[in-house]
């Protein structure tokens, strides 16, 4: 993978499911002027070249496949393709959303020296902000929805991801409380809000 020829200011961001991925990057995005890059678009897109189906167990097999056949940071890999085909200004700063594996988060701290925040929040919440969601594959119960997340967070080593965060969010709510989080990471980072 070459060198890239600009200097991005790059934040990662990692987090449980339902935790508030989104939302965190959203708010850099509208804040702090950031472009948004979610890894799991690059599923997606793969998966309707193949004329695979959209829903939760298609697209977590076929991540199965892909790092099996590219190796477990080809998510990213494929967000800094990206990064570096667009110009310098557009791709100042990055916000990528959805990193997983340790092998991901180690390449985009390498290669784009990333910042990583982990967003989590209560179980629970998240659990019910799953349900609400109503997306299909989704656990109908609270104990299926804690043992398919344990299932897949051993599946991607997400505890050793977890460790390599420079920053953590709690976005169990208010909203309010999360975005002054946000923004105390911003602060140390010395980003500055646009107007």
């Amino acid at each position: 993978m070459k060198k890239l020829k600009f200097k991005s200011r790059v934040i990662g961001v990692a987090g449980t499911a339902v935790s508030g991925k989104d939302t965190v990057a959203d708010y850099l995005v509208s804040k702090y002027g950031f472009k948004k890059i979610v890894l799991s678009d690059y599923l997606r897109q793969e998966a309707r070249k193949r004329n695979l189906s959209l829903n939760r167990d298609s697209l977590r097999d076929l991540q199965y496949k892909l790092k099996e056949e590219y190796g477990r940071e080809y998510l990213v890999a494929k967000a800094i393709e990206t990064i570096q085909k667009k110009d310098h200004m557009k791709m100042k700063n990055v916000v990528i959303v959805g990193l997983r594996a340790p092998e991901e988060t180690k390449l985009a701290k390498e290669k784009l020296k990333a910042k990583i925040i982990f967003v989590d929040a209560n179980p629970f919440i998240r659990y019910k902000r799953a349900k609400s969601r109503k997306r299909i594959g989704f656990a109908k119960t609270y104990e299926q929805f804690l043992h398919e997340e344990s299932l897949e967070n051993a599946a991607f080593d997400f505890h050793k991801t977890i460790k390599m965060a420079h920053f953590k969010v709690d976005n169990t709510c208010p909203l309010r409380k999360t975005y002054a989080q946000v923004n105390k990471i911003a602060k140390k980072l010395k980003l500055k809000k646009i107007s």
